[in-house]
């Protein structure tokens, strides 16, 4: 069975947009190498756009309609496939996240996985009821974090609330190690870790953590929420939520300042 015979067009709206990329090119009688100069691109884009494993660009999709006299077909099914909610999306957030530029964050409750220790990871967890799947999350989260040791890093950008200083998670012995990590992690040329006072009071921040990914020519964004997060691939929201970065980063702390913070709050734990 071929890839593109596993894509179930009734799993998400990305699935189906790639099922009708191979139905209207089979059905044309088209190859992907006659597809692909329709839309100009290599023959292997079309084979991974109907695979499922690269999303096309909204460009492309203009081309195929017009070409293919689909009334608008494919850009309206991409553009509710970007805006809607996808079961899929943290596998194509992770492959987005390996191949980012810069990485912005902000968080507000807790220590964002990148920087976070094994010990205070597990803590999380288990605090949110998955003790059963604790290690092999711990070791998905240990993974992502192989990003900051690459022989070519994204610059990471880590803003948090003072409250996530406070919040002894896992007792004082994980808190010491997780804020001893922030600072070590913070000395690295590429990662920055600032923090807001809570006497800032009311910011942009507030109704939720955040990423915004830096692919190199365009911005993707991820936004938590209670049970599940939502992948954000729509320019204006994007756009939105980088202002927003924008406006907590001069609300931060200098650097210098929110490394004194840390260390002194370090101090509380012991």
């Amino acid at each position: 069975m071929s890839v593109r015979e596993t894509i179930d067009p009734d799993s998400s709206l990305w699935a189906w947009l790639a099922f009708d990329l191979w139905f209207h090119r089979t059905r044309r009688g088209l190859s992907l190498a006659q597809t692909a100069q329709i839309v100009r691109v290599a023959r292997g884009t079309v084979s991974n756009w109907e695979a499922g494993r690269l999303r096309p660009g909204e460009q492309y999709m203009v081309l195929l309609d017009k070409a293919w006299d689909t009334g608008g077909h494919f850009q309206r099914l991409r553009h509710y496939a970007i805006t809607g909610h996808d079961p899929d999306w943290f596998k194509q957030y992770m492959q987005y996240e390996s191949d980012a530029r810069v990485i912005k964050i902000y968080h507000g409750k807790s220590v964002p996985v990148p920087v976070q220790t094994p010990e205070y990871a597990r803590a999380l967890l288990l605090t949110g009821g998955q003790a059963q799947q604790s290690d092999r999350e711990v070791e998905a989260r240990r993974k992502r974090q192989e990003i900051l040791a690459r022989a070519d890093p994204p610059y990471v950008w880590i803003i948090l609330d003072e409250d996530v200083l406070d919040r002894p998670i896992g007792g004082p012995q994980i808190m010491r190690e997780q804020l001893d990590h922030l600072l070590e992690v913070d000395e690295l040329p590429h990662v920055s870790v600032r923090v807001i006072l809570r006497s800032v009071g009311a910011h942009p921040g507030l109704d939720g953590a955040f990423q915004l990914l830096d692919l190199g020519g365009r911005q993707v964004s991820y936004a938590g929420a209670q049970l599940a997060g939502r992948f954000i691939e729509a320019g204006d929201e994007v756009a939105a939520l980088a202002i927003q970065f924008d406006q907590l980063g001069a609300l931060a702390l200098s650097r210098d300042d929110s490394r004194k913070l840390i260390g002194k709050v370090r101090e509380r734990y012991l």
